[in-house]
């Protein structure tokens, strides 16, 4: 008896002394989590490597108070270079032209390495040929979607420079807007706006991503200096992003809801069709990056900069941060098959 109400004392006392050092070893982790800036360039299905592990916890998981941070186009390569992110999934090509002007941005992943977008035409283009001489819109110049439609327009049999006017829209969402509008002929767009436009009846005149064509098209970057001084905050960034693509992936209504709050669409339809071709078809369960798509980025840009002819791709890319986590097997245990 005396030994029970012993333990009943220690353990009133144990609860009482140690409850409010649990409490707050607790609220110390939670201070302790890492400041982390992600910045995103684009309100379009490939985001979601960033929507994810913000909504799915995963990057507390990994030990950071993340922020994401929506700019434009290009300009999320500026929101990097300042200093106001530390990573950036924008496209790759306008970090390599970046690199090119004497920053140290640098690519680690490429999220996507094609052009996941159509070219779309309003209903009264009925053939290619029926461009020319158009207004057609980019998201901003020197975005992916400037760099898209000029590679869509070249195939098509046109000139982009002589026989097409570009104008900027703002981004992505704005190019079908534009479109129906009547202020722009055709333009690129991605799901799930690509099967709601055609739906209404406007035209696919090219899917960029059945071209074959390797691109960086959705990177991520961060700069060389990030990369030297903050290794370890990098790595367990990645396995955050790693993590976000196998469960946004393996659970679709998640996923959807996700794209349906951050795109501002609820047609389930248009969001099915967007998870099975986007996410399953285009996003890549690791996101490595080679030569390939950085030399396909420069002759792009060499149209244009004459610094890109003969530049070596292996400037402006860095695997190792990736190659990291496979030694470590971290990828092995994400997908063991």
């Amino acid at each position: 008896m005396k030994r029970a109400k012993l333990i009943g004392t220690f353990s009133f006392c144990f609860l009482g002394l140690c409850y409010p050092s649990i409490r707050f070893a607790t609220t110390a982790r939670a201070a302790e989590l890492e400041k982390l800036n992600v910045v995103y360039s684009t309100i379009a299905t490939a985001s979601l490597t960033t929507w994810v592990p913000l909504e799915a916890g995963l990057y507390k998981k990994y030990g950071f108070d993340a922020n994401l941070i929506y700019v434009t186009g290009s300009q999320a390569i500026t929101t990097l270079i300042s200093g106001d992110a530390q990573i950036a999934q924008a496209s790759g090509a306008a970090g390599v032209v970046s690199r090119l002007a004497g920053s140290d941005v640098s690519i680690i992943g490429a999220i996507i390495n094609v052009i996941p977008m159509s070219l779309v035409a309003t209903p009264d283009i009925t053939s290619p040929k029926d461009l020319k001489g158009k207004t057609l819109g980019v998201s901003r110049f020197g975005s992916l979607t400037d760099l898209g439609l000029k590679k869509a327009i070249s195939e098509l049999g046109l000139d982009p420079i002589k026989d097409v006017k570009l104008i900027q829209t703002g981004g992505v969402p704005e190019n079908f807007l534009f479109m129906q509008q009547g202020i722009i002929k055709a333009a690129l767009i991605s799901s799930p706006a690509l099967e709601k436009a055609k739906e209404m009846g406007y035209r696919e005149l090219l899917n960029l991503a059945d071209i074959k064509f390797r691109y960086p098209g959705t990177a991520l970057l961060t700069t060389d200096s990030f990369i030297r001084n903050r290794p370890q905050t990098l790595n367990r960034f990645l396995r955050a992003t790693l993590e976000g693509i196998k469960y946004a992936k393996k659970n679709p209504e998640f996923t959807m809801g996700i794209m349906e709050k951050y795109l501002r669409i609820s047609d389930n339809k248009s969001l099915a069709s967007a998870f099975r071709t986007y996410v399953l078809g285009y996003i890549r369960d690791v996101p490595t990056i080679t030569s390939t798509e950085i030399e396909a980025a420069l002759e792009e840009i060499s149209v244009r900069n004459l610094k890109a002819k003969g530049a070596d791709p292996k400037q402006f890319y860095n695997s190792a941060p990736l190659e990291q986590l496979a030694r470590e097997g971290f990828i092995k245990e994400l997908y063991p098959r």
